[in-house]
């Protein structure tokens, strides 16, 4: 009877080590905007457990950069980030992989009311957050396509905003939700993102490639979360701004207003990645062009 008690024990101990074992442990990073909108419901609903994800850390960055620099560093495996500063960062040899896209657009041109075409902002001063960010890229595209120069200053979406605000610089290139925190102030959208780049991609989450090589399944598991996250805010956008609200500290109507400026989707265009990888290059802000499938896991 003592033998069979402790077989039972043993067995006991067995099985309950094999479950531990099966919950993955991630330390995630986010930029603090409603861009990460999927992994922001994900820990309000504690949904991560529920697809056998334990989150070690759910660390917030003011902007993609820096971020950027938390996943070289080291000091995170996993980023809902956007895909300018992934892309930058995985062309100057961060060990890391795109798994899934979270949203598309979401960065706009605001400016002051008087102000009546992106034309009259022709050698005008600008704040944009700097070379790296999403935002800056949509600058430099408007550059390109309406053949003008801004006076950028560069700097971070909150300065940005009060330098707009003081009146120091005629117009922004920001991301939302900083965007439609000023459209409540009475500034206006002079320009969307996806007027010069049509189906532009607006985060993603990456992972470590130590993490994608040991644990595909894990992965495969957070792409899954991130699909159902997705669908939840699409169909429940009221109460995914309520909860964002929450996380962002900004008024939930102004972040539902946000929302509507984003196109929350999960599918990777391989082609819209290119383009951004061939304009990084040809700005300098990239050594050399690579083919986008080299940056992107695609679960094989």
């Amino acid at each position: 009877m003592k033998k069979f008690a402790m077989i039972m024990m043993i067995l006991l101990f067995v099985f309950t080590a094999g479950c531990k074992t099966s919950i993955e442990t991630l330390n995630i990073a986010v930029e603090l905007n409603d861009h990460a909108a999927s992994a922001y419901i994900a820990k309000e609903k504690e949904d991560f457990l529920k697809y056998d994800i334990e989150v070690g850390s759910f660390e917030q960055y003011d902007t993609g950069m820096a971020l950027a620099a938390a996943l070289a560093r080291g000091d995170i495996n996993v980023g809902y980030i956007c895909v300018i500063p992934a892309i930058i960062s995985y062309a100057r040899g961060v060990p890391i992989k795109i798994v899934s896209l979270t949203h598309q657009y979401g960065y706009e041109l605001i400016s002051r009311e008087e102000i009546a075409s992106v034309q009259e902002l022709d050698g005008k001063k600008v704040a944009c957050p700097k070379e790296g960010s999403s935002a800056n890229f949509v600058m430099k595209l408007v550059e390109e396509q309406y053949d003008i120069k801004f006076n950028v200053l560069g700097t971070q979406p909150l300065v940005a905003m009060s330098a707009l605000s003081n009146g120091s610089v005629d117009a922004v290139f920001i991301p939302e939700h900083y965007a439609s925190i000023l459209v409540s102030q009475g500034f206006k959208i002079l320009l969307r993102a996806q007027d010069v780049f049509s189906e532009m991609p607006g985060s993603c989450i990456v992972v470590k490639n130590d993490i994608i090589e040991t644990k595909p399944t894990v992965v495969k598991k957070l792409i899954e979360l991130n699909i159902a996250e997705t669908n939840f805010i699409n169909k429940n956008q009221k109460e995914a701004a309520k909860i964002l609200s929450g996380y962002l500290n900004t008024d939930e109507t102004i972040i539902e207003n946000s929302m509507k400026n984003i196109t929350y989707t999960n599918g990777l265009n391989v082609n819209n990645v290119q383009f951004v990888i061939d304009k990084l290059a040809d700005w300098g802000y990239i050594d050399k062009r690579f083919n986008a499938e080299d940056a992107i896991w695609t679960g094989n």
